[in-house]
């Protein structure tokens, strides 16, 4: 770890413990300056890191995040969730909507949460193959194509706690012996 991620995590365990919120009594470079506690960015970065844990989102969104490239943030967060999938599944020749249709699919599953014997463990299979599957549909893939689809820190983390869930919900999925 170099001298300015030291620093950098420096700076978050201060803000997180609230300090940071007013001075702190270290010269720094203009560029490394605590915010104040008027800055909105500081408070949404604070909120990001508490509430996105996943290391394969955080460590890939998170900067982007951080730096105003909610856009970017969003698509990173969707392409993990994506290579995640197809390293448990491995399924490296589909992406996207056709990798979720193939591995969440309610008859032949690749990943699966329960035997689907009954009405809503089929339900639950289908409905997450739908969610993964709209979720590249409506989130990843407009931000790929588009340069700012999600241009508010709002809207970015709402998209990116999506990604996380799925994520989350894949690595509690069991891997088919097919």
């Amino acid at each position: 770890m170099n001298l300015i991620d030291r620093i950098r995590g420096f700076q978050q365990r201060v803000r997180e413990v609230g300090f940071g919120m007013s001075t702190l009594a270290l010269p720094a470079p203009k560029l490394l300056l605590l915010p104040s506690s008027q800055d909105e960015s500081s408070k949404e970065e604070i909120l990001f890191s508490h509430l996105v844990t996943e290391l394969e989102i955080n460590s890939v969104s998170r900067d982007l995040f951080e730096s105003g490239f909610y856009n970017l943030a969003v698509f990173e967060a969707f392409k993990a969730l994506n290579k995640f999938i197809q390293e448990k599944s491995c399924r490296h020749d589909l992406s996207d909507r056709k990798l979720m249709q193939q591995v969440f699919s309610e008859n032949a599953p690749s990943l699966f949460w329960s035997d689907r014997k009954n009405i809503s463990e089929k339900d639950e299979q289908k409905g997450y193959m739908l969610i993964y599957e709209g979720s590249f549909a409506g989130i990843r893939n407009p931000c790929g194509h588009e340069t700012d689809w999600i241009d508010d820190h709002q809207t970015a983390l709402d998209a990116i706690l999506i990604a996380q869930h799925l994520l989350r919900k894949a690595k509690a999925a069991k891997l088919s012996s097919q």
